[in-house]
């Protein structure tokens, strides 16, 4: 996938919770046609097909809204298959199709509840900063108060964890609420996924005998925060982990109030994450080329970015980047 690619952070991101054998994303224009499809290989044509013919079924069996199920598709080579809808009540945005040989094994009970938080927290991402194509309206109007930060979920996964970290009880509020697993073979987990798992050993990593066992916090994905406790049990210290969504304030307006954004550079900046080139944003704006460079230049400095693609991370607020420390 081009690093370029607004939607590189949030698939790349969501890969490094949940592997994949094989993985297709495509973007869901206005009138229900794909674009820009991204994959790990294979036949683009065939692909393309594919998503398709997936985007289809899925909406046949769920009319509108965000949506994680089973591939409906055939699976070919392939022992079992997840599709991520991205959506709001008004649009799709993008499909995402994740793909599991045997060899791999079968999706676990903790990752379809780690693809539930990245459903939400993608979707949120794709209808606030409006990766589908602009209009010259709703970019006049980025000039808008900045919304307040939304609260963390109060719904979560909980999980108690024995000191080999290997999962004792697990329960969940989500619910799996709409997670359609007709067709999909799945397994209760026995770990953690495995960026998680490092997360967590990180925060414990001071639990030595005799030591004050302390709280911790980690936000090992931009979607995610996990806290720790120390747990007492008849047979020893158990971790208890709670994982919820992080929801960080979603609208390009935070994102220049932020990072200091001029009007100008917001205008560029939603462009950009349209997809746009560089030629077509300055034909939007009525400015040159050069000139777009030059905002683009610009927003890279206030953000402390290295190239485009950690500029859209920070903007997207997925910026990968572990951050885990002791509370």
């Amino acid at each position: 996938m081009p690093e370029a690619d607004p939607a590189f952070t949030i698939v790349s991101t969501i890969l490094r919770i949940v592997p994949a054998s094989r993985w297709t994303f495509a973007r869901v224009r206005p009138d229900g046609e794909l674009t820009t499809l991204l994959s790990s290989g294979g036949d683009s044509e065939e692909l393309s097909r594919f998503a398709q013919d997936e985007l289809v079924r899925q909406r046949v069996a769920a009319k509108k809204g965000s949506r994680i199920a089973a591939t409906l598709g055939p699976l070919g080579d392939y022992a079992s298959g997840i599709t991520l809808l991205f959506a709001d009540e008004r649009s799709d945005f993008g499909i995402l199709t994740l793909l599991r040989t045997a060899e791999l094994g079968p999706f676990t009970s903790s990752e379809v509840s780690m693809l539930t938080f990245a459903l939400d927290a993608a979707s949120e991402q794709f209808s606030a900063l409006r990766l589908q194509p602009a209009t010259h309206d709703r970019i006049e109007r980025l000039g808008g108060r900045e919304s307040e930060p939304a609260a963390e979920s109060s719904e979560g996964a909980f999980y108690v964890l024995d000191q080999d970290l290997q999962i004792v009880l697990a329960w969940t509020a989500e619910d799996q609420r709409r997670i359609a697993l007709t067709g999909l073979h799945t397994r209760i987990a026995e770990r953690l996924p495995l960026a998680l798992e490092e997360t967590v050993r990180e925060l414990t990593a001071g639990w030595s005998v005799g030591t004050v066992k302390a709280r911790g916090v980690g936000h090992p994905v931009p979607f995610l925060v996990v806290r720790t406790q120390p747990m007492s049990g008849p047979t020893g210290l158990f971790i208890g982990v709670r994982i919820d969504r992080f929801q960080p304030p979603n609208s390009l307006t935070g994102a220049a109030r932020r990072f200091h954004l001029s009007p100008r550079e917001v205008q560029v900046l939603a462009l950009l994450l349209d997809g746009e080139q560089l030629d077509e944003i300055g034909k939007r704006l009525h400015i040159t080329s050069s000139t777009v460079q030059d905002h683009i230049k610009s927003m890279l400095e206030k953000t402390d970015s290295r190239n485009r693609s950690e500029l859209i991370g920070r903007v997207l607020g997925w910026d990968s980047t572990p951050n885990v420390r002791e509370a």
